[in-house]
């Protein structure tokens, strides 16, 4: 019985994957379990494993194309069915297995050639046809839309293996187009302006700004921000960090937030098919910078891991995810988030929630700043923390009392060593 492999949907907010390559050919032996093809999703590239047995009969999808979640990219037939290029070949016409008569039929009759059918594979779109001389790289899908467009293929630098032109290549040069007509259209005084080349997006970025701008469009946000005295916080981790157990202001914060979390559920919640899921699990995603945009791995079941925990696990992944060793999995199945500038000298911003989500806590640093205590003005040390929160799931006075228990266990750090 054939299965399908099918592109799968690795992350809430994957819609399309790029074959990177296959690691099985067409008639090799296929197991349960066994790699067969590795895909790039719009965060990371992974390894895609069979769900059946079999040999592997189909290979639908080409390396360096980029198709949508739920394409059938191959097929996985019973262990018997050999490869096709192992299949007999009809006979061509000029061999075929049959004589006319020798001997002239009786009543001239005319004499009875056999029929014979020859079988033509299943009809398919035709492909562009190719310009004299053309030697792009480029599927007849790109070719057609491209005439369509009125776009000149040569002038397209393509994105895929050894220079093959992909349909986003093509997105970006009318868009680029389109910039230049822009530019083209607003002459300064005295002369026109040189055209603009717009850079194309990597993969990352083009993830990021798919990701953030569905949340700025379907997510009413509204922020809330606190200062926190961290005086208490600051000398648990130089107490720990003494002891050999480095542990960060931002493992602090994980860690609040998850106690925090597990006050108020809903907050560690998601608005899906126009109800509201609240999450057993308090898996806290927090955001890493990357050369070109960020990634953002989650600790998971944090409400059952100590400080100690939480901050080796957040060590780890920070690692992985700036080495580009980071999985799927690992940034996958976030509940809340976590985005700290802190060390990049931030006093405060508001950060964009991560669908389906229903908040993230932005950081600002922990610095010197003025405070008044028992009516007199003196230097705290302080940080201030601003919460994102989408209105369909919680309200303000639900988010401000959020905030009051993230700030009593900051300012009260103890309690994260119980």
């Amino acid at each position: 019985m054939a299965t399908d492999i099918t592109m799968p949907k690795l992350s809430d907010t994957m819609t399309e994957g790029r074959l990177v390559s296959w690691k099985k050919g067409v008639g090799d032996p296929v197991e349960r379990g066994d790699i067969i093809a590795e895909v790039e999703t719009d965060k990371a590239t992974m390894e895609l494993e069979a769900f059946a047995s079999g040999v592997l009969t189909e290979q639908r999808v080409k390396p360096g194309e980029l198709v949508n979640v739920g394409t059938v990219i191959g097929v996985i037939g019973g262990a018997n069915e050999a490869r096709p290029t192992e299949q007999a070949a009809p006979a061509p016409p000029e061999q075929a297995d049959w004589q006319p008569p020798s001997e002239e039929p009786a009543n001239g009759a005319e004499p009875e050639i056999p029929e014979r059918v020859l079988e033509l594979p299943e009809a398919s779109e035709p492909p562009a046809p190719l310009l004299p001389g053309d030697d792009t790289k480029a599927s007849p899908a790109v070719r057609r839309l491209a005439r369509e467009k009125g776009i000149d293929l040569h002038q397209v630098r393509g994105s895929g293996p050894e220079g093959r032109i992909l349909m986003e290549d093509l997105d970006q040069a009318a868009a680029n187009e389109e910039a230049v007509t822009e530019q083209a259209g607003q002459p300064s005084a005295g002369e026109s302006p040189a055209p603009l080349e717009a850079e194309p997006m990597t993969r990352m970025r083009s993830a990021i700004a798919r990701v953030t701008a569905e949340s700025w469009r379907t997510i009413p946000h509204f922020y809330e921000t606190v200062e926190i005295d961290m005086k208490a916080a600051g000398e648990i981790v130089r107490e720990l960090k003494g002891s050999g157990s480095a542990v960060s202001y931002n493992d602090l914060v994980l860690k609040a937030a998850a106690l925090a979390l597990t006050r108020f559920p809903r907050m560690n919640a998601s608005f899906r098919d126009g109800g509201v899921v609240v999450h057993r699990e308090v898996n806290i995603g927090f955001a890493v910078a990357m050369e070109d945009g960020l990634q953002v791995p989650v600790v998971k079941g944090c409400q059952g891991l100590a400080l100690k925990e939480i901050a080796l696990q957040a060590v780890r992944l920070a690692e992985r995810a700036r080495s580009g060793a980071i999985t799927q999995e690992e940034i996958s199945g976030g509940t809340f988030s976590v985005s700290n500038l802190g060390m990049y000298g931030i006093d405060e911003f508001a950060a964009v929630i991560m669908p389906p989500q229903a908040a993230i806590l932005a950081v600002g640093a922990v610095a010197d700043r003025p405070v008044v205590r028992d009516g007199h003005l003196a230097v705290g040390r302080t940080m201030r923390a601003t919460l994102s929160c989408d209105h369909r799931v919680v309200d303000g006075a639900y988010g401000a009392q959020f905030l009051g228990e993230l700030r009593r266990v900051l300012e009260n750090p103890v309690l994260m060593l119980v």
